[in-house]
């Protein structure tokens, strides 16, 4: 089949990988039909807001919306459309970790009463290796033959998707040669750089390999930090010295690990698996065990005191502050949240530079300035790394705080002035130091 030009184009599902990729294709000149099925999403995309903070992406609706970016609930019928996008979420099931593609499933069935001969077929969101095959096609091929069909992963990082739609190289994989072409004309229009692979299932895999590499990295660096302190060493001074200069070492700092991606997609990567998936397993339980290290250190600190009569500060709700966004999703600070609930903690002081206040009170949370929360709390968590905590002098503010309180610094944001403050105790993955407990 010889490739077709694609200029009208339909994105399925406008959450986090659906919207920036719509937006940036109006902001280039196609005409996109936005699809969305939740009303109160797509009523205030219509008004020119989005549901979730990236920056730039209001005025970039505004900019579109009703001329190259047309917003509905359905699939409209008789428009001349060439290239049809799935952006829907594949989320894994709490219990068992497997994936769930019943929303890939059904959007893959909305687009079945309009496709015809050579119109393009996109998946963009992370799936099992083989799934586009085994799964896609053969929905597809019950309507009609003569369609293309290919898999592009998205691989921004919330917070800054809109800068890397147009930089990071976009991954092509094709049913065949005529898929892979016509889905690298419509990246083309965006990107600079298109990384052809030999089929669906390399595409497939590319995101899986890419979020876990990164997964097992962090994995290293939160077990190294927790040898350290087991050994009475500070981690972050023992990574420091271990890179600095040395050329084949980059060891990460320990920290929380969190986030919609990185939870799911080792998950996804060893349901596709035929081999040994024992590293990557051991890499995902060493993250999703560091938030109970953090509630240890909590319970050591206030020693036999119950829970439910210690203050408690949480500053930093968003899964990570830098990029900055307001995405709550697999995030730590919630999973902390509802550890301390179960142990019967009820006051709990809340803070986040971009989470709303309205968000953190539908949370069961408190929004205080961090001045507030630091002084009336026993215990302080620090659980993400906005970049505006740099311009928190928290040497001050934690002689403000109750002697002997305790702060522990996820991100490992205050060392340099806290590592040596007598007035509270200063833990962060990797460290201690203790004063007298409350």
């Amino acid at each position: 089949m010889e490739s077709k030009k694609v200029d009208n184009v339909c994105v399925i599902g406008l959450g986090y990988v659906g919207l920036t990729l719509a937006v940036t294709l109006a902001e280039k000149g196609l005409t996109v039909f936005g699809i969305e099925k939740n009303e109160k999403i797509l009523g205030d995309l219509k008004k020119g807001k989005s549901h979730f903070h990236e920056k730039g992406l209001n005025e970039l609706i505004q900019k579109t919306k009703g001329t190259t970016l047309l917003l509905s609930k359905e699939i409209p019928a008789g428009k001349a459309i060439n290239c049809f996008i799935i952006a829907v979420s594949t989320p894994i099931d709490a219990i068992t970790k497997l994936p769930r593609i019943d929303y890939i499933e059904k959007a893959t069935q909305e687009i079945v009463p309009h496709l015809q001969p050579g119109q393009l077929v996109v998946l963009r969101s992370t799936i099992p290796v083989g799934a586009t095959r085994n799964v896609v096609l053969p929905i597809l091929q019950k309507k009609c033959s003569g369609f293309y069909l290919s898999f592009c992963p998205e691989r921004t990082a919330e917070g800054k998707a809109l800068e890397e739609l147009k930089t990071l190289p976009q991954v092509v994989g094709g049913l065949d040669e005529a898929s892979t072409d016509a889905a690298v004309e419509l990246f083309s229009k965006i990107s600079p750089l298109i990384v052809r692979t030999e089929s669906l299932e390399v595409a497939e895999i590319v995101k899986l390999v890419n979020n876990s590499y990164r997964d097992m990295m962090f994995a290293y660096a939160n077990q190294i930090a927790l040898i350290c302190k087991s050994l009475h060493l500070d981690a972050k001074d023992v990574i420091d010295a271990a890179n600095l200069g040395y050329p084949r070492a980059d060891i990460k700092l320990p920290g929380l690990v969190g986030g919609f991606c990185l939870e799911k997609d080792p998950y996804i990567l060893m349901t596709s698996a035929k081999s040994d998936i024992s590293l990557i397993k051991a890499a995902k339980q060493i993250n999703e065990n560091t938030i109970y290290h953090i509630l240890d250190s909590i319970k050591s600190h206030v020693k036999r005191k119950p829970l439910k009569d210690v203050k408690f500060f949480i500053s930093g709700f968003a899964f990570k502050g830098d990029p900055e966004t307001d995405d709550l999703r697999s995030s730590q600070a919630i999973k902390l949240l509802e550890l301390l609930k179960k142990n019967k903690a009820n006051n709990i002081l809340g803070h986040d530079f971009i989470v709303s206040q309205k968000q953190m009170k539908n949370l069961g949370v408190v929004p205080v300035s961090i001045e507030k929360g630091l002084k009336e709390a026993d215990v302080a968590v620090f659980m993400n790394n906005h970049r505006s905590y740099a311009n928190v002098n928290m040497e001050l503010l934690a002689k403000k705080m109750k002697k002997g309180s305790l702060i522990f610094d996820g991100w490992h944001i205050f060392p340099e002035q806290l590592k040596h403050n007598d007035h509270i105790a200063y833990e962060s993955i990797g460290f201690s130091k203790r004063v007298e407990k409350i």
